[in-house]
């Protein structure tokens, strides 16, 4: 299909706000040539602008144009010696309003007391970090999507300070009206399917089933080859022991140490086509996962090894049940968090009352505001100011800090400072940190991500295939998923096939392992398998940052046309609104035991990396290398006690 076919032409918003003035969402902005030391004023405040509202815009989300600049001008030794000073004073800066730096907030809030005074630092133009909220409106009526994290693994678990702080600022855990109406597409006799398309597969065909338990009627319905259809029934029904004369525990330190690739091609011998109808491994590739990791997810392939899947795997049923969901994921908790530190961001009332109330970004920088909360501004320097202390002495030393806003420097000063930012950057906002830390801060790694939303004036074509969720094995997309309507209080998404839909594009969790989707981005380069991963990862960063909007759009109607118009969809006439979520820095990444040594206990570069130093504490979820919102708090929770701490003078310290 040409460009006027697909509906690149038609009126849709194209066009992105960075820092309140409309650009186009093509590529990366480069970084403003005003950008320079000093500053004269910080008159610029885009989110006190009439309609200054982040979760509605299209386009390039996430790490968005404007974002990223003057943090890689940073890393790349840009010196801000003669920034500005604000003559601004608080009791705790915070570099970051993700969930983690918006927990240190509260955390030490409720600690120092509500008169405590705290800035957060946040370069993207939206808080939540990675708890995205992609709003959409068709009509009057609100549609939410998450642009980022999804959902809290079992919050009933979480460590005592998590669960008082979530049950404090309002969030209801078990709210009847909490669910995610999962059955409503098989009521509708929808079912799942797969597409093979013809560039991968000779030709297009749409199957009802899944590669996953595939069934005989489903096979007989694929153009795959018999020998693949053979491997297929084995892969997932065969129960032969694929390591036989190993113990249990030779076994498991074998699959540690080979890819699930490899195990799957030299061990158990499948077809390499097989090879992209399994996919990946969470956030990883086939060569990049070890086997063992593939078990705990409950990928096939291991049913006669005598290992069962660990009782904590997420494949377990078990797992999921006390998993909490919210319409916009955890930007929903987020929202909370703010509205317990800036009440003027967010009506009162309980969670349910306020889904769909918006928030008032002009509230978040008050000057009267104890707390208050900076987007589109970002730290590019960090340094301890005063006397260093001796050994019997209080650390009576202040924090400096520097950032960027509007493409000019300003410096505000700090009693403490809680960093709950990417480790990776941490060694060039804080050049004086220890070489031994900011080499442990060095080797951070994280998945790259992608959420991609697209709202529909309708799903009827959905309705004519009779499908819901559709694999597309060997596409750009890994999968075109109508989200299910969650009643959440008064978001209550109608249901007939006539109604606007929001349809998510890509794996359920963003994750960018799919070979087809990293080719795409590297212009149909691959990268060779076993490559290590944190190579691919900055490998496949690199390319998503280098593609603009145009190339996502595209790619989005183009496969969207191929799969759904035989059902009638037209993409020129039926896609209303685009968000692209791009997250190059996105999961964390914990021990991968094919490409990292076994360090030994305490000598783990999570735990080096996030020690404290001085007035400066470090949170985020790299700091534990578990990418859990529940770690995300944890870590914040840990970094506030460690300034607070500093405060009883030199008692701890003997």
């Amino acid at each position: 299909m040409n460009d006027r076919d697909l509906g690149m032409r038609r009126d849709i918003t194209r066009r992105d706000f960075v820092n309140g003035v409309s650009v186009a969402v093509g590529g990366a902005l480069a970084l403003p040539a005003r950008l320079r030391a000093g500053g004269m004023t910080q008159a610029y405040a885009p989110e006190k602008a009439a309609g200054y509202y982040p979760p509605a815009r299209t386009g390039l989300r996430g790490s968005h144009p404007g974002s990223f600049e003057a943090a890689h001008a940073a890393r790349d030794g840009m010196r801000f010696d003669a920034a500005e000073d604000t003559g601004e004073t608080y009791d705790l800066i915070v570099v970051g309003a993700g969930l983690s730096g918006l927990a240190a907030a509260y955390f030490f809030r409720k600690e120092a007391g509500p008169d405590a005074r705290i800035l957060i630092l946040e370069n993207h133009d939206d808080f939540g970090g990675h708890a995205k909220r992609n709003e959409f409106e068709h009509d009057g009526e609100v549609l939410l999507a998450t642009g980022g994290t999804v959902y809290m693994v079992q919050a009933d678990r979480y460590p005592l300070p998590a669960r008082e702080m979530l049950e404090d600022i309002g969030v209801e855990l078990d709210h009847p009206s909490s669910n995610m109406q999962r059955g409503m597409f098989r009521d509708l006799g929808l079912e799942p399917a797969v597409f093979f398309h013809e560039e991968s597969f000779g030709k297009d065909v749409l199957v009802a089933g899944s590669v996953r338990r595939p069934t005989e009627e489903f096979l007989a319905e694929t153009p795959l080859s018999e020998s693949v259809r053979q491997d297929l029934r084995r892969l997932w029904n065969d129960r032969r022991d694929y390591l036989p004369g190993l113990s249990k525990a030779e076994k498991i330190q074998r699959l540690q140490r080979i890819s699930y690739r490899d195990y799957l091609l030299d061990v158990v011998k499948v077809h390499p086509d097989v090879l992209p109808l399994v996919g990946g491994v969470w956030c990883l590739g086939a060569d990049t996962s070890s086997a063992w990791f593939a078990l705990y997810r409950g990928l096939p392939g291991f049913q006669g090894l005598g290992i069962p899947i660990p009782a904590e795997s997420p494949a377990l049923p078990e797992h999921g049940k006390n998993d909490v969901y919210f319409p916009a994921g955890n930007s929903d908790i987020a929202r909370m968090i703010v509205r317990s530190l800036i009440p003027a961001a967010l009506p009162a009332g309980s969670m349910t009352d306020i889904e769909l109330q918006r928030t008032d970004y002009s509230t978040l920088d008050e000057r009267r505001s104890p707390v208050r909360l900076r987007l589109n501004s970002a730290a590019v320097n960090v340094r301890h100011v005063g006397e260093s202390p001796d050994l019997l002495s209080s650390d009576s030393r202040e924090t400096d800090v520097t950032y960027v806003r509007d493409g000019k420097a300003y410096r505000v000063r700090g009693k403490g400072c809680v960093l709950a930012c990417y480790h990776t950057m941490i060694p060039h906002l804080c050049p004086e940190l220890p070489i031994k830390q900011k080499e442990a801060l060095s080797l951070a790694s994280r998945a790259t991500q992608m959420y991609t939303n697209v709202l529909v004036r309708d799903w009827r074509a959905f309705e004519e295939l009779g499908v819901s969720t559709i694999s597309c094995p060997g596409a750009f997309y890994s999968a075109i998923r109508p989200r299910a309507p969650q009643t959440f209080g008064t978001h209550d998404p109608a249901r007939s096939p006539a109604d606007p839909i929001v349809v998510s594009l890509g794996d359920a969790g963003g994750i960018l392992s799919w070979e087809p989707m990293v080719r795409g981005l590297r212009g149909g380069e691959s990268i060779p398998p076993g490559t290590p991963v944190r190579e691919q990862m900055r490998l496949v960063r690199q390319a998503l940052l280098e593609n603009s909007f145009e190339d996502f759009e595209r790619r989005i109607r183009e496969q969207m046309a191929q799969v759904l118009s035989p059902a009638g969809f037209d993409p020129a006439r039926d896609i209303e609104a685009i968000m692209v979520n791009r997250w190059p820095h996105g999961y964390a990444l914990a021990t991968n035991t094919l490409f990292d040594p076994e360090w030994a206990p305490g000598e783990e570069p999570w735990k080096v990396a996030s020690q404290p130093f001085g007035r400066i504490s470090i949170a985020n979820t790299d700091a534990s290398g578990i990418d859990l919102t529940q770690t995300a708090f944890d870590e914040a929770h840990r970094a506030v006690g460690e300034l607070l701490q500093m405060r009883h003078g030199w008692f701890p310290k003997v």
